[in-house]
């Protein structure tokens, strides 16, 4: 089944923070409609879904469709348009654990390529994949275990993860490159500064990546992304500042120089525009050793609850 041929393409930001780099949507309010979605969505994280009950599937960029069953698990790499839809009559339960694609390759090795090797989705199932299922498996269990999770377990069965994904999908990949045209127009360019932010901005380079001349490629990231692509690379720069600005005591210098920012006053300026507050008011309300309890004043903007259809 095809989704409807004009449709709206969504972002979903999920903010993770680097002592603890994965979120888990999971409970009985997860209950997907059968009423097909005119929109698709993809996330700044990987996506692994599992699903706990009855059918449906998966629609992507180009009205492509895979199905999906009872017990089948999913992995979307970031930046990856889709949907879910269950089948007429029902409304399939799921688990969604999003993950920061370093925890499935520490100290950053090939984590860009594991995407690639993915292409759009990979459908797991205890026949198809039993070690990559155990895996999925393990790790939504202690993301959703009672109490706090076991950090270093969690992130030694992603890791683990990660290695088997480029152990049974690289020789795959290197025999016969996939031919696919399906892929998300602007996927490359938003790989590519999801990893390198905090350089320079070129979007020459960037719209190479994509195969598309400059001209086409602003247009294109404009109308998808609802904002320019220099200005989305300062978002990502502010997102990420929040982070460090969260999790350490580092000079607000160092910070600004951390996200790719070398003029303090252009940082302050930019922060507190995309923020609503300057980087020390922020600091002051988000730290612990500050303000122990209070909400961090940048949420997740990535959905938090099912679309009712």
């Amino acid at each position: 089944m095809s989704r409807p041929a004009k449709s709206v393409v969504e972002y979903r930001i999920y903010e993770l923070d680097p002592a603890r780099p994965f979120l888990c949507l999971s409970g009985e309010k997860w209950r997907i409609s059968d009423v097909l979605s005119d929109r698709l969505h993809f996330h700044n994280c990987m996506e692994i879904g599992y699903c706990h009950s009855d059918s449906g599937f998966l629609g992507f960029e180009d009205g492509a469709s895979v199905s999906f069953k009872a017990r089948d698990i999913f992995l979307i790499p970031r930046f990856v348009p889709h949907t879910t839809c269950s089948d007429a009559g029902c409304r399939s339960l799921w688990s969604y654990l999003f993950l920061d694609p370093d925890a499935l390759a520490p100290g950053g090795a090939q984590q860009a390529s594991l995407g690639g090797l993915i292409g759009d989705y990979l459908r797991i199932t205890p026949q198809s994949h039993p070690r990559l299922y155990f895996l999925c498996r393990c790790l939504l269990e202690e993301a959703t275990a009672p109490g706090e999770t076991d950090l270093p377990i969690f992130l030694l069965y992603a890791s683990t993860l990660g290695a088997e994904l480029r152990r049974l999908l690289m020789p795959a990949a290197q025999a016969a490159p996939s031919s696919r045209n399906r892929a998300f127009a602007l996927r490359p360019a938003l790989e590519y500064v999801n990893d390198h932010y905090m350089e320079p901005c070129n979007i020459g380079k960037l719209a190479d990546l994509c195969h598309l001349s400059q001209t086409h490629f602003r247009r294109l990231f404009l109308s998808i992304m609802g904002t320019s692509p220099l200005q989305y690379v300062i978002q990502l720069r502010i997102r990420q500042a929040c982070v460090l600005l969260s999790v350490s005591q580092d000079p607000i210098t160092s910070v600004a120089q951390a996200v790719g920012i070398n003029s303090i006053s252009s940082f302050n300026r930019n922060f507190q525009q995309i923020m609503g507050v300057s980087p020390q008011q922020y600091r002051a309300a988000v730290h612990p050793r500050a303000a122990r309890g209070l909400r961090r004043i940048l949420p997740a903007k990535g959905w938090l609850a099912p679309e009712n259809l």
